[in-house]
């Protein structure tokens, strides 16, 4: 950006967010240049000799080499530190950033159920691989709105989407297979979706729970296999 006239630029203005580092540095070696010129006058002093020029010298040649050398590994720390935190929370090296959607969760604190469902569902269909949003829009309609299709609808898709993890997988059909055989009255889409669930995770605690829940249900609906 272009400065007014006569505007005097600024150890900002030059270097940015650079300039903290830069000042922390200075500090540093500053202090440390104080620390041990104040150090080797003592030592002097109490050594009961007056010191000579080239003591002098000597003194405050070391005092800005331990200065300098303090000053530029602080320039080196903090840049380091401010490079892995940006490397880590801003780049998402490590963890990616999930979003909340805290906007959505005021909504439905505030009572307005049917504007926090619009927002989801402009969400989710901007976003063909959105997992959470279409898995919290499901829970709303449900326990909400008692629209229990729609919350179907949502999660079958969450089934179908690539990127979702297997915990997203069981948890949506755990949470279909309650639909179908609860409010919306089909134990046998129930079932399909048990069988689907062992098919794909054989031998696992959640298939052998899924079997479990299989016989419960036809046992209670007099259902064959």
């Amino acid at each position: 950006m272009e400065q007014p006239a006569g505007y005097k630029t600024t150890l900002f203005d030059r270097h940015g967010a650079a300039a903290a580092d830069l000042v922390r540095a200075w500090a540093y070696g500053l202090m440390v240049f104080g620390i041990t010129i104040g150090a080797i006058s003592f030592t002097m002093a109490s050594g009961g000799a007056s010191a000579s020029l080239w003591q002098w010298i000597e003194a405050l040649g070391v005092s800005a080499v331990l200065g300098a050398v303090t000053g530029f590994s602080g320039l080196l720390v903090s840049r380091a530190v401010g490079q892995g935190w940006k490397h880590v929370m801003v780049d998402g090296a490590t963890t990616p950033y999930e979003e909340q959607y805290s906007f959505e969760q005021s909504l439905v604190m505030r009572g307005q159920i049917d504007d926090a469902l619009a927002s989801f569902e402009a969400i989710v269909q901007g976003n063909p691989d959105a997992v959470k949003p279409r898995v919290r829009a499901a829970e709303l309609y449900s326990r909400e709105r008692a629209n229990h299709i729609r919350a179907a609808q949502l999660l079958a898709e969450v089934q179908r989407i690539p990127r979702a993890g297997v915990g997203d997988f069981v948890y949506a059909t755990h949470r279909l297979v309650d639909l179908y055989a609860g409010p919306l009255n089909e134990p046998g889409r129930a079932m399909v979706e048990l069988r689907r669930l062992i098919e794909r995770m054989p031998g696992t605690p959640a298939a052998e729970q899924a079997r479990e829940a299989l016989a419960t249900l036809k046992a209670r609906h007099h259902l064959s296999s």
